[in-house]
C-alpha cells in the first residue's frame, strides 16, 4: 500500500466519528512498519481519547521504526486530554504523515514543528484538498468562531414553503435525507413561527442517529410552554433564545421553562428581530460546532442578509401550491460578506429536486 493508500484509511476511519466529535475534527490514525497495518484507531467521541492515543494503545511492542498516518496534524496542547504529539514521542515514532496542518491560526504547525525539534521525520499536505474537506465543519468552527451553517428548505415548486395544508411539501426519501443531516449536526435551529405552525419535534426517526440539540429564535418570548420542543427530552438541550427586555417582562414563563430544563437565551435586539450573527457568537460559547437551519422563511432571510451560510440544501417539489409563505422574502438581499459559491451538486431525491450548494468559507 502507499502512502495515499494509508491516508485514505484514515479518512475512512475518521468518518466513523461523525455526528459523534464535534465540536472537535474527525480524525483517523494508521500505524505503518514496512508497509503493513500494525494498528488503527479514530475519535469516537467529544471528550474521549484522540485516534492517535487509540491507535497507539492498540500497537504492539516496539513502535520506533513505525510511521503514524493521520488525517490532521496531532495535538500540541492541553485541551480535554493531554497532548497527542508527547505520547508520539514517548513511543519512539520516528516518522509522522499528516494529511493537513490544524486550521487553528493560534496552533497550525505547532505539533509537527515540536516533533521536528525532537528529531522525528514529518510531512504535511497529503491529499491536503481532500482531508479540509473532510473537515470543512470543524475548519468553520475554529477559524470563524461560530457554528457551521446548513441552511435546509423543502419548497414547493412555485417557492413555497407552506401552502396552507399539513401535507409534506417534500417525498418520503427527501424527509429521510433531512433526518440523516440532524444526526450529523450539533443543532437544528427554528423560527417560533415554524414552532406555531407545526408544532415539531425535530428529533431523528427515519435513521439511526442521535438527537440534536434544538434553538428556538422567538424575539417576542410568544411561545407557550406547552410546545412539543420544550417537553422533557434527556438527550438534548433546548435553547429558546429571545430578547433580554421580553425575558424581564414575562418572568412567570420564563421561570416555568427554565424548571422545565429549557435554556433561556436573552440577547440584546427588539421586539420582532434577533441579530442572528449574535445568535451564532453565543451557540459558539457554548460549543455548538454545527447548526442545521430547518426554517422559517423569516428566518432564512435573516441568514441570507447577514451572509452567514456555509451550505444550502434544497429541496423542490412538482407540485404547485399556487399560495402560502415563500422560502426568501423578495425584498432581502445580502448586506455584507457576500457569498459566493465554492461547489454545487444536482440531483434528485425521491421525485424531488435537490440542490446542493457549499459556499467558499473565506467569505464566511
Amino acid at each position: 500500500m502507499s502512502g495515499e493508500q494509508f491516508i485514505r484509511e484514515c479518512f475512512r476511519l475518521a468518518q466513523r466519528g461523525k455526528g459523534q466529535v464535534s465540536p472537535n475534527p474527525m480524525v483517523g490514525a494508521v500505524l505503518v512498519r514496512n508497509g503493513k497495518i500494525l494498528a488503527k484507531g479514530f475519535h469516537r467521541e467529544f471528550g474521549g481519547a484522540h485516534a492517535e492515543v487509540e491507535c497507539l494503545r492498540r500497537a504492539p511492542g516496539d513502535v520506533r521504526d513505525a510511521t503514524l498516518y493521520v488525517n490532521l496534524e496531532p495535538c500540541s496542547h492541553h485541551g480535554k486530554t493531554p497532548p497527542c504529539v508527547d505520547l508520539i514521542l514517548a513511543r519512539g515514532i520516528r516518522s509522522v504523515v499528516a494529511a493537513m496542518k490544524d486550521p487553528n491560526p493560534a496552533v497550525a504547525g505547532r505539533g509537527l514543528r515540536k516533533l521536528q525539534e525532537a528529531g522525528v521525520k514529518t510531512r504535511a499536505g497529503l491529499l491536503e484538498e481532500e482531508a479540509r474537506e473532510l473537515n470543512r465543519v470543524f475548519a468553520t468552527h475554529i477559524v470563524a468562531r461560530r457554528p457551521y451553517v446548513h441552511v435546509k428548505i423543502a419548497q414547493s415548486r412555485d417557492g413555497r414553503i407552506n401552502g396552507g395544508t399539513s401535507r409534506w411539501i417534500s417525498s418520503p426519501e427527501s424527509r429521510k435525507r433531512v433526518h440523516a443531516m440532524r444526526a450529523e449536526y450539533d443543532a437544528v435551529l427554528v423560527g417560533a413561527g415554524t414552532v406555531r405552525a407545526d408544532d415539531p419535534s425535530l428529533t431523528v426517526r427515519l435513521v439511526k442517529g442521535r438527537d440534536p440539540d434544538v434553538v428556538v429564535l422567538d424575539g417576542a418570548f410568544s411561545l407557550s410552554a406547552g410546545r412539543k420542543l420544550f417537553k422533557a427530552h434527556p438527550s438534548r438541550r433546548v435553547y429558546l433564545v429571545t430578547t433580554q427586555q421580553a425575558l424581564r417582562r414575562n418572568r412567570e414563563k420564563a421561570r416555568i421553562l427554565s424548571a422545565g430544563g429549557i435554556i433561556l437565551l436573552g440577547l440584546a435586539g427588539t421586539r420582532e428581530h434577533l441579530n442572528v450573527g449574535r445568535v451564532m457568537k453565543e451557540l459558539y460559547k457554548r460549543n455548538i460546532g454545527s447548526v442545521l437551519v430547518e426554517g422559517g422563511g423569516s428566518v432564512f432571510s435573516q441568514f441570507v442578509a447577514e451572509g452567514l451560510i456555509d451550505e444550502l440544501t434544497l429541496f423542490v417539489s412538482p407540485d404547485f401550491f399556487g399560495k402560502g409563505l415563500v422560502a426568501i422574502r423578495p425584498d432581502m438581499s445580502i448586506s455584507r460578506n457576500r457569498l459566493r459559491t465554492a461547489r454545487a451538486t444536482v440531483g434528485s431525491s425521491g421525485g424531488d429536486f435537490m440542490l446542493n450548494v457549499r459556499y467558499d468559507e473565506r467569505n464566511s
